[in-house]
């Protein structure tokens, strides 16, 4: 059962279009992490490499189970930090519990944290750290317009002491600029969840928006499925004074994820 603290969160922190399809509550003020994201990691504590620097990706996309997104998953390329993760929400605990394979060392790690008041700075603490290691932490925080996000590697000598950074990474989603966080433009819809969508798929020709690479494969598996939903909406969009944007025809070529 949804705990009333997440349905407040997903009421109060995600993007307005996150209200209107079946993402599962805790994950709302998340969802706009899916789909490919590039950018710039640094070393904080290493004045030389910091103006250097390194590109790295990182590609979100749901996991699904018997057709319902149940958490997230993450691939990151060239990163310092993790090499990939699956994020999952704990809801007798309500924490997320991140489940990741470290870019360095042996694996997996795993983190559990929650988000705060706001519902947009994600906060996971490392679980089981070897004693007389440092303690470890990853936040993530989006941009005002969700187009971009900044991810802290941070770590503590002890107990007493407090959490420092080390690593940062400024990431922006495919096909934003930089520029866009002031003025984010509207994006089709994804034909699974309804979320934005940054990509397309390609099905008998025509093209159909997409969200990120675990929606595109739950398409595949089920395309009557979302294609009868798409007409039930396109055809009550009218009604209620929407437009509802068909699915363009295709000559050829590949899918976008």
């Amino acid at each position: 059962m949804r705990t009333f603290l997440a349905l407040v969160l997903a009421s109060l922190a995600a993007p307005a279009w996150a209200a209107d399809h079946e993402i599962p509550a805790p994950f709302a003020p998340l969802e706009y992490l899916t789909g490919s994201w590039r950018g710039r990691g640094v070393p904080l504590d290493d004045p030389v490499q910091r103006l250097r620097g390194w590109t790295e990706t990182h590609a979100w996309a749901w996991i699904f189970d018997h057709g319902e997104p149940v958490g997230m998953s993450v691939t990151m390329e060239a990163s310092k930090t993790l090499k990939s993760g699956k994020l999952a929400h704990d809801e007798a605990r309500e924490v997320y519990v991140l489940t990741a394979e470290p870019a360095e060392g042996e694996g997996p790690v795993v983190y559990e944290g929650t988000l705060d008041k706001a519902g947009k700075l994600l906060t996971l603490d490392r679980k089981g750290v070897p004693d007389g290691e440092p303690a470890e932490r990853i936040t993530i925080r989006p941009n005002a317009n969700y187009v971009r996000y900044t991810m802290y590697a941070e770590r503590r000598a002890s107990r007493a002491g407090s959490f420092h950074k080390v690593l940062e990474t400024g990431l922006t989603k495919e096909g934003e600029t930089f520029a866009a966080g002031s003025s984010k433009t509207e994006r089709p819809r994804c034909v699974v969840t309804g979320g934005s969508a940054s990509g397309s798929l390609t099905y008998r020709g025509r093209t159909y928006p997409i969200c990120c690479s675990g929606c595109r494969d739950e398409f595949m598996e089920s395309p009557e499925k979302y294609l009868k939903k798409l007409a039930a909406a396109s055809a009550a969009a009218p009604e209620a004074g929407g437009k509802p944007a068909p699915a363009k025809r295709r000559s050829g070529g590949e899918d976008d994820f």
